[in-house]
């Protein structure tokens, strides 16, 4: 599984955390997440209860055409003077259909990129197919977590040192009142840094309150979420969480797509409606390069670059909106527009340098996939 494996495939990845525990695995319940648009599944706590709860939720996905991230502490907390017990520890997953990789840890400061560099090299030794799994720490982490003088050092360092077939991180951004300020600075940071580096970046999608700080987000607060990430090029998504999570580490959490007792809440079928939508514009995304983005209104915070044109595209008019823009064989190829608001509709106005306008609505939060060679010449 290569860097090239991740843009391009036939199936856009829409992963998530958190899923069924031990007692609920079945293949009717990893049927439920292939029903709700899910691809690949990230391993929680399941090796709590033995290498054999593990396999059961490997046989399950297989049974579901999904992969699934095997989640083990003792991989992640290999010492570089442990590094010969790697292929036992991979070993009685590898193998198996639906293996996609190990997650090798989640939210690591900088400190920690040498060793999971060595320990990454030393996986694919055993597992050349494999993923070898990190989620980032947000904009938002304090600095003392990041190990580094600014967010962007941060990025720039595991790029560099880690060199990841696929960047993945996590920024929450729905607060009770509010949304975080450094949202799109993160997007930017993250899309810039992977852009310069060839390298596809996932991230995770809000689904639930928590900690008593942030919102339960509605539809069109979900639908935002996504397709502000498509526009800044991303070629995964992952929701957090599936399942509601017990509280853990003094966090509370509140109800995300399943409860506790295994029964679905009005989420679930949001995040079906949004992923059958993904499945379609991620599956074109994904096979093209991302160079940056047009936006119309003010820009937000955090947004260092933007571009001033795109091929036939002159500008944009209208309500405040962010276009992703899109590249094939080198040449300007499809504009993803997002209503920059997940309360009001928007109307965008994209202005051609040869073709008349082209006008379209957007409802709070959605997005439209625009073909420019088709568009400008019509």
């Amino acid at each position: 599984m290569s860097k090239a494996d991740f843009v391009g495939a036939q199936t856009f990845p829409v992963g998530m955390w958190v899923p069924p525990p031990a007692s609920e695995i079945s293949v009717e319940r990893y049927k439920e997440i292939r029903d709700g648009g899910f691809t690949f599944v990230i391993g929680f706590r399941e090796i709590e209860d033995g290498e054999e709860t593990v396999i059961k939720a490997l046989d399950c996905a297989e049974a579901n055409g999904l992969k699934y991230l095997v989640s083990d502490p003792r991989v992640k907390n290999l010492a570089l003077s442990e590094l010969s017990e790697m292929g036992p520890l991979v070993a009685p997953y590898s193998a198996h259909p639906a293996y996609m990789g190990h997650l090798f840890f989640d939210e690591p400061g900088a400190e920690e990129f040498e060793r999971l560099a060595a320990l990454a090299d030393n996986y694919y030794a055993h597992v050349p197919d494999g993923l070898a799994y990190v989620n980032l720490l947000p904009t938002y982490a304090k600095p003392p977590m990041w190990g580094t003088d600014t967010y962007a050092d941060y990025v720039e360092r595991f790029l560099s040192t880690f060199k990841p077939k696929v960047l993945s991180y996590d920024h929450y951004p729905l607060l009770m009142n509010k949304n975080k300020p450094d949202y799109f600075a993160n997007l930017w940071s993250i899309s810039e840094a992977c852009r310069r580096h060839d390298v596809p970046f996932w991230l995770f999608i809000q689904t639930l309150s928590f900690n008593g700080k942030y919102r339960e987000p509605n539809e069109a607060e979900l639908r935002w979420q996504v397709n502000l990430s498509l526009a800044f090029g991303a070629v995964g998504i992952q929701y957090f969480t599936y399942w509601s999570p017990d509280d853990w580490n003094n966090e509370t959490f509140g109800e995300a797509l399943i409860r506790k007792d295994g029964s679905r809440t009005e989420q679930y079928d949001r995040v079906k409606r949004i992923n059958e939508e993904l499945a379609v514009v991620g599956q074109v995304l994904q096979s093209l390069r991302p160079e940056g983005i047009l936006v119309r209104g003010e820009i937000p915070d955090g947004v260092e670059r933007v571009l001033p044109s795109f091929g036939p595209v002159a500008g944009l008019e209208g309500d405040p909106v962010v276009a992703g823009c899109f590249s094939a064989d080198g040449e300007p190829d499809s504009l993803f527009v997002v209503n920059l608001s997940h309360d009001n509709q928007a109307e965008s106005i994209i202005v051609f340098d040869q073709a008349p306008s082209v006008t379209i609505r957007l409802e709070p939060g959605a997005g439209k996939l625009i073909r420019l060679r088709e568009t400008n010449g019509a």
